[in-house]
């Protein structure tokens, strides 16, 4: 039997032989292939730690031969099975096979966040000491790798996030406009002078000197909760991470002594307690009908 170079899709039986195959051998070819996958799994690990005694190794190169060892495992395992399924393959075909099956399993995702890398770097999403947030993180960007953005946050942390993470998620660029604004929700209690209290509230982040005065400082009434009227003060400071921070720090702080000052309450959550003397109040009575 020989390999044909256009297989023939309504002859398979020239391909295989499948009037001499049993069930043992369809088995026998399923047991290869998933002894394959699990001694590759071994393989990666024993090429990974191996490859750590050599000195001067990128992490990144360590893990790409690594995985490829084990993808070599895999294909090596595959083309057994088909030979175990009577299937005449070439020399050529099966040296194909392997070359295509190690770069498609073993560099997919490095050649996906090189290509992303490359995405990012053409385009005006962010560049180089732009502070972003995604899903992963946020954080000044620091550089652009071939494979991941690495981020550096105020917590003096660093982190790494894959290009093509950031190229198929959303991502917000925070310091680009040169401003953000922020919502700081202040609830005061229920009979209050709403009028005088947003008054007081949008004051006191004007007289902030974090908040910006320009845009003004909005204070808006936009909710009745349970246990207080909820009026949220926006207002615009410094882009940056740490500078949200200390801005929303500063804007409280100035928020809670001004209300204090115009003796007006900050409501907190109240809860009534019956300790079982008496009837409970506004529980009717047998009387009562």
């Amino acid at each position: 039997m020989t390999w044909k170079q256009v297989v023939d899709p309504t002859n398979l039986g020239g391909t295989i032989d499948t009037q001499s195959l049993t069930i043992w051998d369809f088995i026998w070819a399923v047991v290869i292939v998933a002894g394959s996958f699990l001694l590759a799994a071994g393989v990666r690990r024993l090429m990974a730690r191996f490859l750590t005694r050599f000195e001067g190794i990128p992490e990144t190169y360590l893990r790409l031969i690594a995985r490829a060892t084990g993808w070599l495992v895999v294909v090596i395992g595959v083309i057994y099975a088909l030979g175990v399924l009577s299937v005449d393959l070439g020399p050529a075909v099966i040296a194909l096979l392997l070359v295509v099956g190690i770069a498609f399993f073993a560099g997919r995702g490095l050649l996906e966040n090189f290509g992303a890398g490359l995405i990012l770097q053409g385009t005006s999403m962010f560049e180089v000491g732009d502070q972003i947030e995604t899903g992963d993180g946020s954080g000044t960007v620091h550089e652009i790798t071939g494979r991941t953005v690495v981020l550096r946050n105020p917590d003096g942390e660093e982190i790494n996030v894959p290009n093509s993470t950031v190229v198929n998620q959303s991502l917000t660029n925070l310091t680009k406009l040169g401003q953000r604004r922020s919502t700081l929700p202040v609830g005061v209690a229920y009979g209050t002078d709403y009028e005088n209290a947003r008054r007081v509230i949008r004051e006191s982040a004007r007289s902030s000197e974090l908040a910006l005065a320009d845009p003004e400082p909005e204070a808006l009434l936009s909710e009745f909760g349970d246990n207080a009227v909820i009026i949220d003060l926006r207002f615009w400071h410094d882009p940056t991470i740490l500078g949200e921070r200390l801005a929303i720090d500063q804007v409280a702080r100035q928020v809670a002594i001004d209300l204090a000052a115009a003796e007006i309450e900050i409501a907190f959550p109240q809860r009534t307690l019956w300790w079982g003397d008496g009837r409970p109040p506004g529980l009717p009575t047998r009387d009562d009908g």
